[in-house]
């Protein structure tokens, strides 16, 4: 029996946030704003702690520096109850980390040094330890500088041999991006983009037209989140459908897509079909974009069950 509910593989950045940021003050004077923290973030680092928080037992597995900002993941982590014994300490770089100014609408444009997302991989053999969990998830395509490509398609294809449900999401993509990923789709269960990274990299812009470029290529279900205008999902069998988003006031939009992608997993775990998880997915974003930073104010399962049952919807655009 598999140790790990999910195991998240990938992309972990420190991320140092400040809300609401207006401007940039000229020459060396100063703002005050209202907040600031530094929390676990990434495509596998906040989907592992988004999915510790709402009760699964988890594994990351990723790098980071030998440095304080690593000291700080691996113990926020291991805090929240993330296994991190899979994770790397590398002393020739720093730790990923971004600077994020958030806006008083909760965009956040991104002062990024890539450090160690651009060197994770990990050796043959730790494959079977990475993989101890019937769900595996990738999460960070687009930014493994030394994983992307071949080690990402190894461990997807060794995943599905040994019976795992994987799900996928990448960053920063464009259309260069879909090189690396379209080996991949064969390998997808579920794979959980935003509309606009899936659509840059197939060339279409109406989602239906977009899950279908990536089912076509051998994805199983795609979950294409569209911030405040919900999520359109393709499943593998049934039709298309959209979930409106939920009507909550937005402090930061960081990590909203990961929370959604850890809603997915826990449906998953628990064998939901896959309209419930949807919504149970798209609450716990909105707890994530009322917070500031990847966990906003997410604090468990049973919150967010509340949350879904309970938070009004957006209108339908």
């Amino acid at each position: 029996m598999p140790a790990f509910d999910v195991s998240c593989i990938g992309f972990c950045v420190l991320d140092i946030l400040g809300r609401p940021v207006r401007r940039i003050p000229e020459g060396g004077r100063a703002d005050f704003i209202e907040e600031i923290r530094m929390t676990v973030a990434g495509t596998a680092g906040a989907t592992a702690v988004a999915s510790a928080i709402l009760g699964l037992k988890v594994r990351i597995v990723t790098a980071v520096g030998e440095d304080e900002m690593g000291d700080f993941l691996v113990a926020k982590m291991e805090k929240f109850g993330v296994d991190c014994g899979l994770v790397a300490r590398d002393g020739t770089v720093q730790t990923s980390a971004t600077i994020l100014p958030v806006r008083p609408n909760g965009e956040r444009p991104a002062l990024h040094v890539p450090g160690t997302a651009a060197t994770f991989t990990f050796p043959e053999e730790r494959l079977e330890d990475a993989l101890n969990a019937p769900i595996v998830h990738v999460g960070g395509t687009g930014l493994l500088k030394s994983f992307d490509g071949a080690p990402t398609v190894r461990v997807l294809k060794a995943a599905k041999e040994r019976g795992r449900v994987t799900t996928f999401d990448l960053i920063q993509a464009n259309p260069e991006t879909f090189a690396l990923v379209e080996p991949c789709l064969p390998h997808i269960d579920y794979f959980v983009p935003s509309i606009e990274e899936a659509a840059e990299m197939a060339g279409v812009q109406e989602p239906r037209e977009v899950a279908r470029f990536y089912k076509a290529r051998g994805v199983r279900n795609v979950l294409l989140t569209m911030g405040g205008d919900g999520v359109h999902v393709s499943p593998e069998e049934g039709g298309d459908f959209a979930l409106p988003a939920f009507d909550v006031p937005v402090s930061d939009t960081t990590g909203c897509g990961d929370a959604f992608t850890a809603g997915i997993i826990v449906g998953l775990h628990r064998g939901w079909e896959l309209r419930r998880s949807a919504a149970f997915a798209s609450a716990v974003a909105a707890r994530v974009a009322t917070g500031l930073g990847s966990d906003g104010r997410l604090v468990s399962f049973d919150d967010a069950v509340g949350a879904m049952k309970a938070l009004p919807t957006r209108p339908v655009p």
